[in-house]
Protein backbone atom coordinates (compact mmCIF):
# COMPACT_ATOMS: atom_id res chain seq x y z
CA UNK A 1 0.00 0.00 0.00
CA UNK A 2 1.12 3.52 -0.85
CA UNK A 3 1.18 6.16 1.64
CA UNK A 4 0.48 9.77 1.11
CA UNK A 5 3.65 11.78 1.05
CA UNK A 6 4.82 9.80 -2.11
CA UNK A 7 1.62 10.77 -4.01
CA UNK A 8 2.70 14.62 -4.35
CA UNK A 9 6.42 13.54 -4.68
CA UNK A 10 5.03 11.36 -7.75
CA UNK A 11 3.35 13.52 -9.12
CA UNK A 12 6.37 16.59 -8.92
CA UNK A 13 8.26 14.82 -10.75
CA UNK A 14 5.42 13.89 -13.25
CA UNK A 15 5.77 18.20 -14.01
CA UNK A 16 9.66 18.40 -13.50
CA UNK A 17 9.57 15.72 -16.37
CA UNK A 18 6.75 17.38 -18.26
CA UNK A 19 8.55 20.92 -18.25
CA UNK A 20 11.86 19.00 -19.60
CA UNK A 21 10.30 18.05 -22.56
CA UNK A 22 12.43 19.24 -25.65
CA UNK A 23 11.59 19.22 -29.33
CA UNK A 24 15.17 17.86 -30.35
CA UNK A 25 14.07 14.60 -28.93
CA UNK A 26 10.91 14.31 -30.43
CA UNK A 27 10.88 16.72 -33.55
CA UNK A 28 7.79 18.05 -34.89
CA UNK A 29 7.80 17.57 -38.75
CA UNK A 30 9.25 20.84 -40.89
CA UNK A 31 7.03 22.54 -43.12
CA UNK A 32 7.17 21.50 -46.86
CA UNK A 33 9.75 23.60 -48.41
CA UNK A 34 8.97 22.56 -51.69
CA UNK A 35 4.79 22.50 -52.71
CA UNK A 36 3.20 19.96 -55.01
CA UNK A 37 2.60 21.85 -58.30
CA UNK A 38 -0.36 20.70 -59.94
CA UNK A 39 0.83 23.76 -62.29
CA UNK A 40 3.41 25.69 -62.50
CA UNK A 41 6.90 25.17 -60.86
CA UNK A 42 7.80 25.06 -57.27
CA UNK A 43 9.53 28.94 -56.10
CA UNK A 44 10.41 30.74 -53.07
CA UNK A 45 7.88 34.57 -52.64
CA UNK A 46 9.38 36.59 -50.21
CA UNK A 47 8.33 39.51 -49.12
CA UNK A 48 10.07 42.64 -47.92
CA UNK A 49 8.36 45.90 -45.91
CA UNK A 50 10.48 48.62 -45.99
CA UNK A 51 9.00 51.47 -43.96
CA UNK A 52 9.53 55.12 -45.15
CA UNK A 53 9.71 57.08 -41.95
CA UNK A 54 13.57 57.14 -40.81
CA UNK A 55 13.96 57.03 -37.02
CA UNK A 56 15.44 60.60 -37.14
CA UNK A 57 15.09 62.80 -39.91
CA UNK A 58 12.28 63.26 -42.91
CA UNK A 59 10.93 60.33 -44.44
CA UNK A 60 12.67 58.60 -47.22
CA UNK A 61 11.26 60.05 -50.34
CA UNK A 62 10.07 58.60 -53.55
CA UNK A 63 13.26 59.33 -55.21
CA UNK A 64 15.94 58.05 -52.44
CA UNK A 65 13.33 55.05 -52.50
CA UNK A 66 13.68 54.50 -56.39
CA UNK A 67 17.50 55.13 -56.54
CA UNK A 68 17.73 52.17 -53.82
CA UNK A 69 15.73 49.86 -55.97
CA UNK A 70 17.76 50.64 -58.85
CA UNK A 71 20.94 50.62 -57.29
CA UNK A 72 21.04 47.42 -54.08
CA UNK A 73 17.69 45.51 -55.40
CA UNK A 74 18.06 45.48 -59.33
CA UNK A 75 21.05 44.12 -59.36
CA UNK A 76 20.40 41.31 -57.16
CA UNK A 77 17.26 40.54 -58.83
CA UNK A 78 17.53 41.30 -62.32
CA UNK A 79 14.91 38.67 -63.49
CA UNK A 80 12.20 41.18 -62.05
CA UNK A 81 10.54 42.32 -59.00
CA UNK A 82 7.21 43.45 -57.65
CA UNK A 83 6.79 46.98 -55.33
CA UNK A 84 3.85 48.08 -54.36
CA UNK A 85 2.69 51.25 -52.06
CA UNK A 86 1.22 49.78 -48.57
CA UNK A 87 -0.06 51.42 -45.67
CA UNK A 88 1.68 50.33 -42.37
CA UNK A 89 0.83 50.31 -38.89
CA UNK A 90 2.39 48.44 -35.84
CA UNK A 91 2.49 48.95 -31.81
CA UNK A 92 5.71 50.61 -30.49
CA UNK A 93 7.57 49.34 -27.50
CA UNK A 94 5.67 52.46 -25.65
CA UNK A 95 2.56 51.34 -26.88
CA UNK A 96 1.17 53.56 -29.44
CA UNK A 97 -0.05 52.92 -32.69
CA UNK A 98 1.76 54.14 -35.30
CA UNK A 99 1.40 54.48 -38.66
CA UNK A 100 3.46 54.59 -41.71
CA UNK A 101 4.28 54.34 -44.91
CA UNK A 102 5.65 51.53 -46.28
CA UNK A 103 6.66 50.03 -49.79
CA UNK A 104 6.32 45.83 -50.06
CA UNK A 105 8.70 44.36 -52.76
CA UNK A 106 7.92 41.20 -53.87
CA UNK A 107 10.91 38.69 -55.44
CA UNK A 108 10.54 35.17 -56.59
CA UNK A 109 13.50 33.12 -56.39
CA UNK A 110 14.65 29.17 -56.72
CA UNK A 111 15.54 29.70 -51.93
CA UNK A 112 18.68 28.85 -52.65
CA UNK A 113 21.68 30.13 -50.24
CA UNK A 114 22.88 32.83 -52.95
CA UNK A 115 19.36 34.24 -52.67
CA UNK A 116 18.73 34.54 -49.31
CA UNK A 117 22.03 35.95 -48.75
CA UNK A 118 20.89 38.33 -51.70
CA UNK A 119 17.90 39.26 -49.66
CA UNK A 120 19.59 39.75 -46.63
CA UNK A 121 22.06 42.21 -47.87
CA UNK A 122 18.82 43.96 -49.38
CA UNK A 123 17.86 44.52 -45.87
CA UNK A 124 20.82 45.33 -44.53
CA UNK A 125 21.53 48.32 -46.87
CA UNK A 126 17.84 49.87 -46.38
CA UNK A 127 18.52 49.07 -42.22
CA UNK A 128 21.94 51.38 -42.82
CA UNK A 129 21.25 54.07 -45.75
CA UNK A 130 17.56 54.68 -44.15
CA UNK A 131 18.55 54.78 -40.30
CA UNK A 132 15.88 51.97 -39.91
CA UNK A 133 15.34 49.54 -37.22
CA UNK A 134 14.31 46.40 -39.54
CA UNK A 135 12.88 45.00 -42.12
CA UNK A 136 10.41 42.38 -42.39
CA UNK A 137 10.94 39.72 -44.50
CA UNK A 138 8.02 36.53 -45.09
CA UNK A 139 9.09 33.36 -47.50
CA UNK A 140 6.55 31.13 -48.57
CA UNK A 141 7.22 28.03 -50.74
CA UNK A 142 4.37 28.97 -54.18
CA UNK A 143 4.08 27.32 -57.57
CA UNK A 144 4.44 29.43 -60.32
CA UNK A 145 3.76 29.30 -63.81
CA UNK A 146 4.46 31.60 -66.38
Amino acid sequence: MTSRPLLPALLAALFVAAGCYSAEEDPLPAPTAEPTCESGDPMVRTELFFGMDRLEGPPVTQEEWQEFVDTVVTPRFEDGLTQFDVDGQYRASTGELIHEDSRLIMLLHDGGQAASDAIDAIREQYKQRFDQESVLRIDEAVCVAF
